[in-house]
């Protein structure tokens, strides 16, 4: 064998090496992206749902939920082109039936009350989850400059209701035994609306909580005078002579008046 011929024999080989090593490379390459796009779909599809079902209703209108609900089929229908299996195909078809349901009968869901500090933090936590995902909407040339405006407003004064309704909640537990504890918790919740006083929605609830602060105040002032001529009663009654003492007062005077006999008698008892 010549040496020429071995000379491209050790090319051939190195080649064949180099090859088989970059095919190998970009083999792992592929893997591993298809494991990075999987996380990430699955990730984002999870936060849709998050958005849709865990946040509650009373904070996202129907505009956005259609939105985020065509973003869940989108990102569905990506992940299933990477790895089809059935699971996929199953949230796939109960993501396209709530979109359906959204777009053609505009359902109104039922409020969510907020009465704890925790659930609170939650929702404003989904609130930023929301806020995230208008502005990568905006970013990616999915909404305009107006829109994504709008829907931050109303993301941020969602945030500001979040709030209000905690304070409203306290009111309400508080509203029966504690009418000045109530008051207050509504000052606080028409506190929270502040940033937004002049928009009617804000308005409306503000309003409310006006109206119970003032039925509070009156049951508080009349609990005042109650208590008021209670205290009265008790002094009056205090201060009167108490007949029921009399007669205890005349026995004692009878028994003293006989003191004289009691002497006498020990005298002929002794």
């Amino acid at each position: 064998m010549s040496t020429t011929t071995i000379t491209f024999a050790i090319f051939g080989i190195i080649a064949l090496c180099i090859f088989v090593v970059y095919m190998s490379q970009a083999r792992e390459r592929a893997r591993i992206e298809k494991i990075r796009k999987t996380n990430q779909l699955t990730e984002r599809h999870r936060r849709m749902q998050q958005l849709l079902y865990d946040l509650p209703p009373q904070y996202l209108n129907n505009e956005l939920r259609i939105m985020i609900a065509e973003r869940a089929v989108e990102t569905v229908g990506e992940l299933i082109k990477i790895q089809g299996d059935a699971r996929l195909e199953r949230y796939l078809e109960s993501d396209m039936q709530f979109l359906n349901e959204l777009r053609e009968k505009n359902p109104k869901f039922q409020a969510v009350p907020v009465t704890t500090e925790a659930k609170a933090k939650e929702v404003r936590g989904i609130l930023e989850v929301l806020h995230n995902f208008i502005e990568i909407q905006h970013k990616n040339k999915r909404l305009d400059t107006n829109s994504a405006k709008k829907y931050s407003t109303q993301i941020k004064l969602a945030v500001c209701q979040s709030k209000a309704d905690l304070f409203a909640g306290r009111a309400q537990q508080a509203s029966k035994t504690k009418p000045r504890v109530a008051i207050h918790n509504y000052h606080s919740a028409i506190d929270a609306y502040k940033e937004f006083a002049g928009n009617p929605q804000a308005q409306k609830h503000i309003s409310i909580y006006r109206q119970k602060i003032k039925a509070l105040e009156a049951m508080a002032n009349k609990d005042n005078e109650k208590f008021k001529e209670q205290t009265k009663d008790n002094k009056d009654a205090s201060a009167a002579p108490k007949d029921e003492d009399a007669p205890q007062n005349k026995e004692w005077d009878k028994f003293m008046d006989k003191g004289d006999d009691w002497q006498i008698k020990n005298q002929y008892d002794d």
